[in-house]
C-alpha cells in the first residue's frame, strides 16, 4: 500500500468521526431546510443569486462546524492520545496533516455548504440550467471561505491545545473578522471608495463576485481572489507547522 493509499484511508478514519451523529446530522437538515425556504420563497433570476441567497448565511453554519467539530476536534485528539496513534501510522508527519485538513476542513466545508446548494439547485432547476457556470462559480468562491476559516482554526487549534480554548478563539476570531469587514465597508462607503472598500470587498470575495456578475459597484478579480490566495498560504503554513514543529 503506498503513501497516498494510507493518507486516503486515515482521512476517512478520522472523517467518520468528524461527521459522527447526532451533530452532523441535524446541521444538515437545518441547513438543506434553510436552502430550501430561501431558495423557494425569493424571485430568482439567476444561478449565482440563487447561490449567493443559499450560501451567504448557510457559511455561519459551515464556520460554527469547523469551529467546533473540525478544529477543535483535532485538540480532543490530543487530549485522548489519539493523535499520538495517528502518528505511529505508517505516513509521513505532512501525509498526517493533509489527512486531518481534508478530514476537519475540506469535507464537512463541501458538506454543509453542497447540500443546501443541492435543494436550491432541484427547486431552481430552471434557473440554475441557464446559469450553471455562475451557480458553480458562487459555490467555489464560498468553498474557499469556509476553507480560510477552517485553515485559521486549524491553526489556533494546533496552538490552543484545549477543544475549549480552541472552540472559543475560533469563534471569537469569526465575529472580529465579519466585524472587521463591516467597519471597513462603512468607512470605505463614507469615503467614496479607496482601500477600505476594496479591503471590504477583499475579505467578502462572495459577496464581491456576486457584484462582478451584477454589475454593481467597481469590482475586480483581485476582490474575488485575495481570500482564496490567502487561504492557500494558510493552508500552507498549516502543513508546514504540522509537519515541523507541532509537538502532541
Amino acid at each position: 500500500m503506498g503513501e497516498a493509499s494510507r493518507i486516503a484511508r486515515l482521512a476517512a478514519l478520522d472523517l467518520s468521526d468528524t461527521l459522527r451523529p447526532p451533530g452532523f446530522d441535524a446541521l444538515i437538515v437545518v441547513a438543506a431546510a434553510l436552502g430550501g425556504l430561501l431558495a423557494g420563497v425569493q424571485p430568482l433570476v439567476s444561478g449565482y443569486a440563487a447561490a449567493a441567497t443559499v450560501l451567504e448565511p448557510t457559511l455561519f453554519a459551515a464556520t460554527v462546524f469547523l469551529a467546533v467539530r473540525g478544529a477543535a476536534g483535532v485538540t480532543g485528539l490530543v487530549e485522548q492520545g489519539i493523535m499520538q496513534v495517528y502518528l505511529s501510522y505508517p505516513v509521513s508527519r505532512a501525509g498526517v496533516a493533509l489527512a486531518l485538513y481534508f478530514s476537519r476542513v475540506v469535507a464537512p466545508s463541501a458538506l454543509v455548504l453542497g447540500v443546501p446548494s443541492l435543494v436550491a439547485a432541484l427547486l431552481l432547476a430552471p434557473v440554475v440550467a441557464r446559469d450553471f457556470e455562475g451557480f458553480v462559480a458562487m459555490y467555489t468562491v464560498y468553498l474557499s471561505h469556509a476553507f480560510f476559516y477552517g485553515s485559521v482554526f486549524s491553526l489556533i487549534a494546533l496552538k490552543a491545545r484545549s477543544p475549549g480554548t480552541s472552540g472559543v478563539a475560533s469563534v471569537a476570531f469569526y465575529f472580529a473578522y465579519e466585524v472587521l469587514s463591516i467597519v471597513f465597508a462603512q468607512i470605505g462607503s463614507g469615503a467614496g471608495g479607496g482601500l477600505f472598500l476594496d479591503l471590504a470587498l477583499a475579505m467578502k470575495p462572495g459577496i464581491a463576485l456576486y457584484n462582478l456578475y451584477s454589475g454593481v459597484g467597481d469590482v475586480s478579480m483581485f476582490h474575488v481572489l485575495a481570500l482564496p490566495v490567502a487561504t492557500a498560504i494558510l493552508s500552507a503554513i498549516y502543513l508546514w507547522y504540522f509537519a515541523r514543529r507541532f509537538e502532541p
